[in-house]
C-alpha cells in the first residue's frame, strides 16, 4: 500500500521521458531557428575578395611565442601592406569612385594617408612621458591620431598601435584573435616604458576596444612585475561590456564554418567607403569583444585592492549603440578606490523642442549618478543648461561630495545634432573625413543623403550617426589636465577653456 502523498513508481519514470521530450522539442526548435537566421543571411550582397581573402602576413600570436618587436612589428606590417596593393588594390583600379580600395576613388586616403592605417610613432625631442594609444574593432590608428597630436605637442613621445586584423580589409577581422590583440598591448607597453626610459610617466590610453584592452593590461600589470606599470589611463567611450546577445556569436560561428552558410560570419556587408573604418562587420569581432569584456569583468570582480589601478580618465556618451554605459559605470568605476579617477558623461541634448523626439532610456543612470552617495571618483556631466537652451555647462561632483557644481563652457549643441555618438568622441570637427564642413572633397562627416529608404544598401543609421565631436575642444582640454606631463614649462596645467 502506497503511502498518502507519495508517487507510484511510474510517475517519476514519466516525468523523466516528459523533460526529455520538452528538452528535445526546445533544442529543436532553437536550431531549427538558428539555421533559418543562417538561410537568411544567403540573401546579403556578394562577398568581395576584401571579405574572403586572408591576409598570410598578418601577426599571429602563436607564431610568436616569446613575443617580438615594434621594429619587428613594422617590418611585419610592411609586408602586410605589399601584400594588400598585390592582391586587392591592384585588382581593384577603377572599380568604384567611392571604394576605399580603389586609388583613384574618393574615398582612398591616398599614399600619404595610408600611413594612418598602420601603426604609427609621433617623436617629441625632449620627451617628458609616453603614451601607449589602442583603436577600436574595425577600425584603425587614424582614430587616434587627434588626441595623439595634441598629446605629441604637449611633449610626450606617442606610439599608436594597430591592432592586426585592423586598417587592411575587413576579412583581418574574420581571423582575428583576442590573444593576437593581447600580445601587441604588451609589445607597446613594453616598447614605450624601455624608448622614455624608467622614470619617466607611461600613460596608456584607448577608444572602444582600445579602452577594454588598456584595463584588462593595467589589472594584469598589478599582478605581474614584468609588465610595465602605467601610471595613468584615458579611455574614450570604452567597451568595458556589450550587449549580451553576444555571447551567442560564437554559435554563428561554428555555423558559418558550412559552406553554404558562409555569409553569416558577417553581421553586416556593406561597400566599403570608410577610408579608415570597415563598414563590413565580421561577427568574429564582436565574439573577440565579448570574450575580452567577460575576462575583463572577472579580473575586476576579484580586484581585492581597490587603489592597485592607476587614476583613469573616460569619456563617454550617455547614448551609445555599441557598448554598455552603464557597465562603465558599475563595472569599472564603482569599483575603483579614491584615487584621483574622473569619469566625464557627455548628455543627449535637452532642448525643450526635440523633447518629444527622444527616447530617455539611459536617464536612470543619469538619476543614478545623481542621486548616489559621495563617489570615489569625480563625476561630471555635460549638459544643457536648461531646456530653453543649447548652450552648455559642465556639471561637476568631485570626491567626497554630494552636491554638484556648474560651470558655463562658452559651447553649444549645433543645430539638428541630438547627442554624440560611440564614433564621434574622438573626432574633430574639422576633421578632414568626418567633420561638419562641406568641402569640394568626399566628407562622410557631411553625408545626408534624402530619398526612399529601401533603396539604399548601407542601412540609413550609417548616414545619420554623428562622425565628429562638437565638444573635442573640451574633451581635449580635460585630456591635458589629467595628464600630469602634460604640464606647460612654467608648471600651470593646461586651460580647461575651449
Amino acid at each position: 500500500m502506497e503511502s498518502p502523498g507519495y508517487p507510484g513508481p511510474g510517475v517519476p519514470t514519466r516525468l523523466i521521458k516528459t523533460s526529455a521530450r520538452i528538452a528535445g522539442l526546445l533544442i529543436a526548435v532553437v536550431s531549427a531557428i538558428w539555421i533559418y537566421r543562417a538561410y537568411l543571411a544567403r540573401n546579403l550582397p556578394d562577398l568581395q575578395v576584401w571579405h574572403s581573402y586572408e591576409l598570410e602576413s598578418e601577426f599571429r600570436a602563436q607564431d610568436y611565442p616569446d613575443g617580438l618587436s615594434l621594429q619587428q612589428y613594422i617590418e611585419l606590417e610592411s609586408h602586410l601592406f605589399e601584400e594588400l596593393e598585390s592582391v586587392v588594390y591592384k585588382e581593384q583600379r577603377s572599380v568604384g569612385r567611392f571604394n576605399r580600395y580603389n586609388t583613384e576613388s574618393e574615398a582612398y586616403a591616398g599614399d600619404a594617408g595610408q600611413r594612418w592605417n598602420r601603426s604609427f610613432e609621433l617623436q617629441h625631442e625632449q620627451a617628458r612621458g609616453g603614451v601607449v594609444f589602442i583603436h577600436g574593432a574595425s577600425d584603425s590608428p587614424y582614430s587616434t591620431l587627434a588626441i595623439s597630436k595634441i598629446l605629441n605637442d604637449s611633449g610626450m613621445y606617442v606610439l599608436s598601435i594597430r591592432l592586426p586584423g585592423n586598417g587592411t580589409i575587413p576579412s583581418g577581422l574574420r581571423h582575428a584573435k583576442l590573444d593576437d590583440w593581447l600580445a601587441i598591448t604588451r609589445m607597446a607597453a613594453k616598447h614605450v616604458r624601455e624608448t622614455i626610459g624608467p622614470d619617466l610617466p607611461l600613460y596608456m590610453a584607448g577608444y572602444s576596444i582600445g579602452g577594454a584592452l588598456i584595463v584588462d593590461y593595467a589589472l594584469d600589470a598589478t599582478n605581474d612585475e614584468t609588465l610595465a606599470a602605467p601610471d595613468r589611463l584615458f579611455l574614450y567611450t570604452p567597451a568595458i561590456g556589450v550587449s549580451a546577445a553576444a555571447r551567442f556569436s560564437s554559435w554563428d560561428l561554428a555555423l558559418a564554418k558550412l559552406r553554404p552558410f558562409e555569409k553569416f560570419n558577417w553581421l553586416s556587408i556593406e561597400p566599403e567607403f570608410d577610408p579608415y573604418k570597415y563598414n563590413s562587420f565580421a561577427k568574429n569581432a564582436g565574439h573577440i569583444t565579448y570574450q575580452l569584456t567577460m575576462q575583463l569583468n572577472d579580473k575586476l570582480s576579484r580586484l581585492e585592492d581597490p587603489m592597485a589601478l592607476p587614476p583613469i580618465i573616460a569619456f563617454q556618451s550617455l547614448v551609445d549603440s555599441t557598448i554598455r554605459v552603464d557597465a562603465l559605470v558599475n563595472g569599472l568605476y564603482e569599483r575603483l578606490g579614491a584615487n584621483g579617477s574622473e569619469l566625464v558623461l557627455f548628455d543627449i541634448n535637452r532642448a525643450n523642442d526635440i523633447e518629444h523626439f527622444i527616447k530617455n532610456s539611459e536617464l536612470a543612470l543619469v538619476t543614478q549618478l545623481a542621486q548616489s552617495e559621495p563617489n570615489a571618483y569625480t563625476y561630471t556631466l555635460v549638459t544643457n543648461i536648461n531646456g530653453e537652451s543649447t548652450d552648455v555647462v559642465e556639471r561637476t561632483k568631485v570626491v567626497g561630495d554630494n552636491g554638484f557644481d556648474d560651470a558655463p563652457l562658452g559651447l553649444s549643441w549645433p543645430d539638428s545634432i541630438y547627442s554624440l555618438s560611440h564614433v564621434s568622441l574622438v573626432f574633430e570637427s574639422t576633421d578632414r573625413w568626418y567633420g561638419s564642413e562641406k568641402t569640394d572633397s568626399f566628407t562622410l562627416g557631411t553625408l545626408a543623403p534624402r530619398g526612399e529608404t529601401a533603396i539604399l544598401r548601407p542601412p540609413v543609421g550609417r548616414f545619420m550617426r554623428l562622425r565628429h565631436n562638437p565638444f573635442f575642444d573640451y574633451l581635449s582640454a580635460r585630456t591635458l589636465a589629467f595628464c600630469e606631463a602634460c604640464l606647460k614649462p612654467d608648471g600651470i596645467e593646461a586651460s580647461l577653456s575651449p
